[in-house]
């Protein structure tokens, strides 16, 4: 049986630049008590996402803007200030 040989050197690495999370802010629509549901838009801010709610007027419909780290920053129900 053959002798095995140990190989020296290195491992082959990648760079250590590390790239920049895009922090993106998602509008998540529901209808009929969450058996509709569905992803609204994603923004790079809070203040554009609640500036495309105030063009919409939906009545049946609860809107819920999550920030990048899923938690709920504002909510609109029915057309109207939660």
């Amino acid at each position: 049986m053959p002798r095995r040989k140990r190989l020296r050197g290195k491992l082959i690495q990648k760079s250590k630049k590390h790239l920049s999370l895009e922090k993106r802010v998602k509008i998540i629509a529901t209808r009929n008590e969450m058996t509709d549901i569905w992803t609204e838009g994603e923004f790079s801010s809070v203040e554009e996402a609640l500036d495309y709610l105030d063009k919409i007027r939906t009545s049946d419909v609860t809107y819920n803007v999550y920030s990048d780290s899923n938690r709920v920053v504002y909510t609109r129900q029915g057309g109207i200030d939660a």
